[in-house]
């Protein structure tokens, strides 16, 4: 029964959103891709999360050099409900689907309180998860791959006043993309309860076709590196300590590269979790930018915070 337990409290603790951005500014959407800490749910066991996420998108950056920006402010709330499922105790399905909210205010002119919001289902995302090799006893670590799609849900493209709107004020992308995804985690029971743990995602991106055959939109490929630790340090409540590396190469629109688009990122993200029950946790976590190089003169991320609630509708979660 302890062991079900800390394998529970482990897998609670791992699902980290992070930031996904991938518009043509840099700016976030919902965080898709970097919230699947997950590796596998046990056979018949589903894992159920909800996630409210706010990004302040409000500083301005050319190459690693950070800006003056008092004309523009952005944000990107987004909510997900992420559900994780285990077809055998080695493969597990995952399936997150989006809600998403932006806003810009003062662009059309400076010192003017000119807004521009714009609201819908964002895009969804669907993986299989193996399990290479289970975590035991005598060999603690696991390891697991994985694969899958993101499903272009949401609109990409709206317009105002009969005028289209950039991409990064849309609330989908518009493309299919494939996802490649592994994860390892280390523990060192019974010294110790701390675990290391380390997943990659490499997002390979399609193109969408907007508002006509010559106008053919294609984000640029992504990747994304977690690695962190995690512990209790009082009953019921955890820290997660986490490091994110991001890398994009520049979109692409009707096969041209587009100059202020892509860049790498690295963001500590902290968060901390509390087990209310057996069943159900909480986490409040957010994420502080250390590196920026962004291609040209972008808007980017001046910080995150968000609020997860999960739900473990099974005896155990293998980590």
């Amino acid at each position: 029964m302890k062991k079900q337990f800390a394998y529970t409290l482990l897998a609670f603790a791992f699902l980290i959103p992070a930031d996904l951005p991938g518009q043509t500014c840099s700016c976030a959407g919902a965080p898709l891709i970097s919230s699947q800490s997950i590796s596998s749910a046990s056979k018949g066991n589903l894992l159920a999360g909800v996630t409210y996420q706010y990004n302040d998108i409000s500083n301005l950056y050319t190459g690693k050099t950070q800006l003056t920006n008092r004309s523009v402010e952005r944000n990107t709330q987004s909510t997900l409900l992420e559900l994780n499922y285990g077809i055998t105790d080695r493969l597990t399905i995952s399936a997150t689907t989006t809600f998403v909210r932006k806003q810009r205010t003062g662009l059309r002119s400076p010192g003017a309180n000119d807004q521009l919001t714009t609201q819908g289902i964002g895009d969804g995302l669907v993986l299989f998860k193996y399990v290479l090799h289970q975590n035991t006893m005598r060999e603690q670590y696991q390891l697991a791959v994985g694969g899958g799609g993101k499903i272009p849900f949401g609109r990409s493209s709206l317009s105002q006043n009969g005028i289209a709107l950039n991409m990064d004020m849309q609330p989908g992308t518009g493309a299919w993309d494939g996802v490649l995804w592994s994860y390892f985690s280390k523990t060192f029971a019974p010294s110790s309860t701390i675990n290391f743990f380390l997943f990659n995602t490499y997002r390979i991106t399609g193109s969408s076709e907007r508002f006509g055959s010559n106008d053919r939109y294609k984000f640029g490929n992504e990747w994304v590196v977690n690695a962190g630790i995690t512990d209790t340090f009082l009953p019921g409540l955890s820290y997660i300590g986490m490091i994110n590396y991001r890398s994009t190469s520049s979109d692409r629109r009707n096969g041209q590269a587009l100059p202020n688009t892509g860049g790498k990122w690295i963001n500590l993200e902290p968060a901390v979790r509390y087990r209310i029950s057996q069943e159900l946790s909480v986490k409040v976590g957010g994420q502080i930018p250390v590196y920026q190089y962004l291609n040209g003169t972008q808007p980017t991320t001046a910080y995150t915070a968000s609020i997860s609630l999960f739900y473990n509708f099974g005896r155990r979660v293998i980590f």
